[in-house]
């Protein structure tokens, strides 16, 4: 279960990095790549061919993200499904297996956006650090992780905080 996540949260890690570009230039190309459904949502595949997005997956994310807007559907190389919209100003990715059973959503945003209590215990341990980005990961358990971006004079760190406490993921040292 530790590797699992261990392995999630360095998935989640490469693609915040890649979040900001790639999605602005997949919002650019999706018109061209892509085709849209009767609901307006967009739909694209790995190789840019438009695809037919599974149904059970479509159904589930209507019935827990009704409120979203910017909707766009990808499948990815290992067949299953990425939807990326926004809710409130913030972006998020919903995956999907294949068979269109919901497996987790990353959303994406900054220290203010952050839970109270997750922000008060990073903060009595890296009080003089700043809270840059934070992706929080909800999974089917119903326990989020949270992949928090922090810095100060001397670093930049990569933190993990779930139900099991905090931890370094990544550190880097300013120069």
């Amino acid at each position: 279960m530790k590797k699992s996540i261990q392995l999630l949260v360095a998935a989640i890690a490469l693609a915040s990095v890649t979040w900001g570009t790639s999605y602005a230039q997949s919002a650019t190309n999706s018109l061209q790549a892509g085709s849209t459904n009767e609901d307006g949502i967009v739909i694209k595949s790995n190789n840019g061919v438009s695809g037919v997005v599974n149904e059970k997956a479509e159904r589930n994310f209507k019935k827990d993200y009704y409120k979203a807007s910017g909707v766009e559907w990808s499948t990815l190389q290992d067949n299953s499904l990425m939807c990326r919209f926004s809710m409130n100003n913030i972006p998020y990715r919903a995956f999907y297996t294949p068979q269109g059973r919901w497996k987790y959503t990353v959303s994406s945003y900054d220290a203010g956006k952050l839970d109270k209590r997750i922000y008060d215990d990073i903060k009595s341990v890296y009080f003089n650090s700043s809270i840059v980005f934070v992706n929080q990961i909800d999974r089917v358990n119903g326990t989020p992780v949270y992949i928090v971006e922090i810095q100060d004079e001397k670093s930049i760190k990569k933190l993990r905080v779930d139900d099991e406490g905090m931890g370094i993921v990544e550190e880097l040292v300013k120069q």
